[in-house]
């Protein structure tokens, strides 16, 4: 059975997967890259747009991690200047966002109705309850990590999120994604195999360059 795992800092299997990489990093499996939050004030906007178009490849599928993280590196309103910029390339270069958010939900939101993107947004590692709700009726996919095992809420949240726009990933755990799948399963009452058989239908609406399968 192939499982997709949609994000991964510790690459396994380079068919049916997408490795985050850095923009100086140089790539030949399947990946997604762009400038994190926590780096924002590393680069000007325009710095942004050159390395992260200079990194595209025919394996890239994703621009990310990309957001706002009200908890670490630089103010919001730099990390948003260069959050913007990458919705640009995003959308000119049809390809999807993969979303950091931490602690500015709002901001991130009221820039994406702002820009009213066309492109899918992939709001990765879901671990917050409290706004699962608001981002699954923002149209944006969510992913869950291998975290959601042991959150208090897990259950009740995997239930909360339409089967097809949810994703599912490693992040930067190293550990079983199959073992993701089956708590999936497990928790909506649904086979491995018809799980499976949603989420890569997720994977590649949202992936539309991925060519496996």
């Amino acid at each position: 059975m192939i499982l997709t795992n949609c994000h991964t800092h510790f690459s396994s299997d380079f068919q049916n997967e997408i490795f985050q990489i850095d923009v100086t990093q140089p790539c030949d499996v399947f990946h997604s890259v762009g400038i994190h939050p926590w780096n924002a004030s590393a680069y000007s906007v325009e710095e942004v747009g050159l390395l992260v178009r200079n990194s595209i490849t025919n394996k890239t599928l994703a621009i990310g991690e990309c957001g706002l993280d009200a908890l670490k590196g630089s103010s919001l309103e730099i990390q948003s200047k260069l959050f913007i910029e990458q919705i640009k390339l995003s959308e000119e270069l049809a390809l999807p966002l993969i979303i950091h958010c931490v602690k500015a939900w709002n901001e991130l939101h009221a820039i994406r109705l702002k820009y009213r993107p066309k492109q899918p947004w992939v709001f990765h590692g879901m671990m917050k309850a409290g706004i699962l709700n608001q981002v699954v009726k923002s149209g944006m996919m969510v992913s869950f990590g291998l975290g959601i095992l042991k959150h208090p809420k897990g259950e009740e949240m995997v239930l909360q999120v339409p089967n097809n726009q949810i994703l599912l990933e490693t992040d930067d755990i190293q550990g079983e994604i199959k073992i993701l799948y089956e708590f999936v399963a497990r928790v909506k009452q649904i086979s491995l195999q018809q799980i499976n058989d949603e989420v890569t239908t997720n994977f590649k609406n949202t992936f539309r360059k991925w060519q496996i399968g």
